[in-house]
């Protein structure tokens, strides 16, 4: 046993820390870049890296609830995104900053959930069996396709584009997508294990269900789905004995004092974050968060998808059919888990207010690595029962095929590697002075220290004008609220051509002043996105109410002189 658990635990740091080698790397060779450029040490897309670092540096600064600082009007503070808030209170008390606060959580949530999927392996192997399902488990991922680079072969993925379906990245993929995985892992644990559980104990699961809920809705409508075909498949199992109805209605009553009413309780208690959630939802900003995912609704190209599953796909539904053909119970959660998803993508592409897509967090690879695994024990189960070099033949076969696919996976997480450590060498060599949306790159030095300025020098509910790139490092970097800067900024679009006409001097002075007076504006930043927008070099000159309070090579701030 405690071999067992030093095994897991040692393949689980391993994993994590093979996760995290790109940011390692990234971290290692910053000292490389330009003097001129000034390293941040970023995670997945940039611009909303900060968004999540503009939360973590709230509960450092003492906040409770979050306030949008990409949002420039009063409004109410909210639970949404709360866990980054917490996250940077539990940093700033062990002396981290925000950016490595962010970045330890990733490690440390990362570590978790690997080694929580390996506590609900449990539940159907032991031994090497157990071994063999975690390994199948943190490796599985897409097809592989083969590729070169000048020197060298690698693996490219499908649907690769989607970070969360790489088997390396979404190890330490973002913190709250992680925490809500692993809700999602042990509220399945505890609900198939068959004893019953008392009204304290069952509180004390809702209430995490509704924090659940807060921190990555999809968890919970996950498990509710999970509870309805786990429910579904057991009554049918009960209703297909060939016994007296006696006994099925017992079975019915133990079924329904283990699972259902627990589980009942679990969703009174939790589905309540459902009704915090669509009340903050009309208001503003929390609006513009659903807004976003109507209006940027991503689909799922299933062409891309099914591959990114890779092999594990195949062999996992293979062994659904078995569980289902050989009535194998044990397996039904793995069956369940597997149906949930699917169904949700069903569900969801009818649905305009979220995209399935966002059921691809919802961890499918662990019950297909489920399934796959016992399918390689049903395969040593035949060879058992031959003789001779047909058994020899069919256990040799099973151990390459389970090989292989860890193998293939392995490799695939190498060449993810190999990408992200490619990635990074294109920032250092980037030459556009900020980056914008997707662009890769660290910005110059003068646009941080403008930056540095606010955050030394001015309140932190002032509220800063600037265009796109600024006014997404601001509240992260300084902590100000800002005019524009994230996709989630209500009316972002009208407020992104608002500002290019400010700075583009086509605003004259009466105009300039009820804007910014309107909007709550306190001070403007003029850096080289701004300047390059109307070749302007003094925003003075052309609004005379401007006074210069900072300047270096890149970058002017002016206050207002209304």
């Amino acid at each position: 046993m405690v071999k067992s658990k030093f095994v897991i635990i040692f393949s689980a740091v391993f994993l994590t820390l093979l996760s995290f080698v790109p940011s390692i790397y990234e971290y290692i060779t910053s000292k490389g870049i330009p003097p001129e450029r000034y390293f941040v040490f970023e995670h997945n897309y940039n611009f909303d890296f900060n968004f999540y670092l503009s939360r973590i540096r709230q509960g450092r600064e003492g906040q409770f609830l979050v306030t949008e600082k990409y949002y420039n009007q009063p409004h109410k503070e909210s639970l949404f995104q709360i866990v980054y808030l917490y996250l940077g209170k539990a940093g700033g008390l062990l002396g981290f900053s925000d950016t490595n606060s962010y970045h330890i959580w990733r490690l440390v949530f990362g570590f978790l959930l690997l080694y929580i999927t390996a506590i609900f392996g449990k539940h159907f192997f032991e031994k090497k069996w157990l071994y063999l399902f975690f390994l199948l488990a943190a490796t599985s991922g897409s097809w592989p396709i083969l590729t070169t680079t000048p020197g060298l072969f690698r693996f490219a993925t499908w649907m690769g584009w989607w970070s969360v379906m790489d088997s390396l990245q979404r190890i330490t993929i973002m913190p709250h997508i992680l925490i809500g995985q692993i809700f999602l892992v042990l509220f399945i644990i505890k609900f198939i294990s068959g004893k019953t559980v008392n009204l304290t104990r069952a509180i004390v699961w809702g209430l995490s269900g509704l924090i659940a809920g807060i921190i990555f809705p999809p968890t919970l409508i996950i498990i509710y789905g999970f509870f309805a075909v786990q429910a579904i498949l057991e009554l049918l199992d009960i209703f297909s004995l060939r016994v007296e109805f006696t006994l099925k209605r017992k079975k019915i009553t133990d079924l329904i004092k283990t699972r259902i009413i627990p589980e009942f309780i679990f969703f009174l208690l939790s589905a309540p974050s459902f009704i915090y959630i669509q009340i903050m939802f009309r208001e503003q900003p929390w609006k513009a968060l659903a807004l976003f995912d109507i209006e940027h609704r991503i689909p799922l190209p299933y062409d891309q998808y099914l591959p990114g599953l890779g092999p594990q796909l195949i062999l996992g539904i293979a062994g659904l059919v078995f569980v289902i053909m050989k009535n194998k119970r044990k397996f039904y959660p793995a069956v369940s888990w597997v149906l949930t998803i699917s169904l949700l993508f069903l569900v969801f592409d009818k649905v305009p207010q979220q995209s399935p897509i966002r059921f691809t967090e919802g961890l499918i690879h662990i019950p297909l690595a489920v399934l796959t695994t016992y399918i390689f024990q049903l395969s040593f189960q035949a060879a058992a029962a031959t003789r001779g070099k047909l058994r020899q033949l069919i256990r040799a076969g099973a151990a390459t095929a389970a090989g292989g696919v860890i193998l293939t996976g392995f490799l695939v997480m190498l060449s993810m590697i190999l990408w992200l450590t490619d990635q990074t060498k294109a920032k250092q060599l980037a030459t556009w002075k900020v980056p914008l949306g997707a662009q890769l790159g660290y910005p110059v030095r003068d646009f941080m220290e403008g930056i540095f300025y606010l955050r030394d020098n001015t309140a932190r509910k002032s509220v800063v004008l600037s265009y796109i790139t600024a006014g997404n490092y601001i509240p992260a970097y300084a902590g100000n609220y800002v005019y524009l800067g994230h996709a989630n900024t209500p009316h972002e679009d009208e407020n992104e051509i608002e500002a290019e006409r400010f700075y583009k001097g086509e605003m004259d002075l009466g105009a300039a002043r009820k804007f910014l007076q309107k909007e709550r504006i306190s001070y403007i930043y003029f850096g080289p996105q701004e300047r390059e927008l109307g070749e302007i070099e003094d925003l003075k000159a052309k609004y005379n109410f401007l006074i210069p309070i900072y300047t270096n090579n890149s970058v002017k701030i002016y206050r207002l002189n209304i």
